[in-house]
């Protein structure tokens, strides 16, 4: 089914696009983004380059209206924002590709003239990438045959440089001093 939009605007309903649960809406438009972050510092030759290079999560944006129905238009906007406050991660499907695990990342709602009986919605998304985490228990240190290595890390707080003195640096090597002394005592046998 096609509809004009100012004389000039033509747009196809297709009702296998979807918004989370949201279907039956005239798509205006779609704009994805898929984007590989590449360091800028020098790569040695031969290292892999998958070391210096990641895929940043899908953006979308899409521009969308819907026409009176069975719904009120003010309940239907308060619906996407409801989805966007949840912060519930959500499918799309759009002409082109499934999305999944997206969020708004944006919800603009123009209103005039042309589009004061329908949402006219302009709507940006963002995939947030979920990742599995599996824990693992380490026995107690007393049971572990050499803890240094197989111990777990321990957070001891922060650690800051401190300066050094010129006292500190003459204690420092009258003690070598005094070290290298009975290192030469002991190994001449004297």
């Amino acid at each position: 089914m096609s509809t004009v939009l100012n004389d000039s605007v033509m747009t196809t309903l297709i009702s296998k696009r979807s918004i989370a649960s949201f279907t039956g809406y005239v798509c205006i438009n779609e704009n994805s983004t898929d984007t590989l972050e590449i360091t800028e510092h020098p790569v040695q030759q031969g290292a892999s380059i998958t070391d210096h290079a990641f895929v940043r999560p899908p953006e979308l944006s899409i521009r969308y209206i819907y026409m009176p129905g069975n719904v009120p238009l003010s309940e239907m906007y308060k619906d996407f924002l409801d989805l966007q406050s949840s912060r519930e991660p959500f499918t799309i499907v759009t002409g082109k590709r499934v999305y999944n695990n997206m969020l708004f990342a944006s919800i603009a709602v123009t209103n005039d003239v042309n589009s004061e009986n329908i949402l006219a919605i302009n709507a940006s998304f963002k995939q947030i990438i979920l990742v599995q985490v599996n824990e693992t228990t380490v026995p107690a240190n007393d049971l572990q045959s050499n803890p240094s290595q197989t111990a777990p890390i321990e957070n001891t707080g922060d650690k800051k440089a401190q300066a050094v003195t010129d006292n500190d640096v003459s204690q420092d090597v009258s003690s070598l001093a005094s070290i290298g002394g009975a290192v030469h005592a002991f190994v001449s046998g004297s």
